[in-house]
């Protein structure tokens, strides 16, 4: 397999662009990443060509699975996430062309239907791990750690809005993940845990910035519209919430199989508690 660590330094010293799906980039001129290097999120190849693809969701996210040919690009997956949705044709495809990164670093003991904790690791921050990147909430965070660890100088995000825009919260036609919470929890927590990564990146002297299209900052939504409107972009598209709609019965069957993953996922560090609590009761 493909070492993530083959990535790093790769680009040092240079400027990254990190491309998200929110509704900002659907009137974003897309030719000014033409000679930039740039790390597309979930879907967002589907609206521009970009160096890099990553994504913690591949079965929602890559081409194998939704549909459509494969770009040419470098793409980068959690291995178990892959292999789960995988027959064994594209398990063995995917292990000899993808990059795999890691994200289950200590015990998380948040609620089922709460982003997991595993990743919400800033050591991963600040030096390179040879497979470990940040993951919380967004896997805008994690395409910050990668960046960073590729040799960044400037991290600059582009359709990364973390809130959303006259009630869209992407650029195009495509799911949300909410899993029935309210958005602007969702929201919130992306920047949440974005901000913490800057505050630490700018120990290694790494700038995280982000760049929009707006020229009114107090009212993003007012020019976003006319950017709408300029550009024969529709000013409204619906993105579903694919927890949304579920019978009970479908709802408790995911309920049991996430709480299985949780329980396998958290097993190593419950039991490494129970050694290190019976050692010191011997001593």
């Amino acid at each position: 397999m493909k070492k993530l660590k083959e990535l790093y330094e790769i680009h040092k010293g240079e400027d990254i662009y990190i491309i998200g799906t929110g509704a900002s980039f659907r009137v974003f001129p897309k030719d000014f990443f033409e000679d930039k290097i740039t790390i597309g999120l979930n879907l967002a190849w589907q609206l521009m060509p970009v160096n890099y693809v990553i994504t913690m969701v591949p079965h929602l996210n890559f081409p194998e699975f939704t549909g459509g040919d494969r770009p040419q690009a470098i793409w980068i997956t959690k291995r178990d996430k892959y292999h789960a949705h995988a027959n064994e044709e594209l398990k063995n495809f995917a292990d000899q062309n993808y990059y795999y990164f890691k994200t289950d670093g200590q015990l998380s003991v948040t609620h089922i239907d709460e982003p997991s904790e595993a990743g919400r690791l800033l050591e991963w921050v600040k030096s390179p791990n040879d497979e470990y990147l940040y993951l919380w909430t967004s896997i805008s965070q994690t395409a910050v750690n990668l960046a960073a660890n590729m040799g960044a100088k400037n991290i600059i995000l582009v359709g990364c809005d973390n809130c959303a825009l006259l009630e869209n919260h992407h650029a195009q036609d495509q799911h949300t993940l909410w899993k029935g919470a309210d958005p602007n929890d969702r929201y919130m927590q992306y920047y949440l845990g974005l901000r913490e990564v800057r505050t630490v990146l700018k120990d290694r002297g790494i700038n995280v910035l982000s760049l929009n299209p707006f020229l009114k900052l107090d009212d993003p939504e007012m020019d976003f519209q006319f950017l709408c409107e300029e550009t024969e972009n529709p000013t409204y598209i619906e993105n579903k919430d694919i927890y949304n709609g579920v019978s009970l019965k479908q709802y408790n069957l995911r309920y049991i199989s996430m709480t299985r993953v949780l329980i396998k996922r958290n097993f190593t560090y419950i039991l490494k508690a129970v050694k290190d609590k019976l050692s010191l009761k011997k001593l």
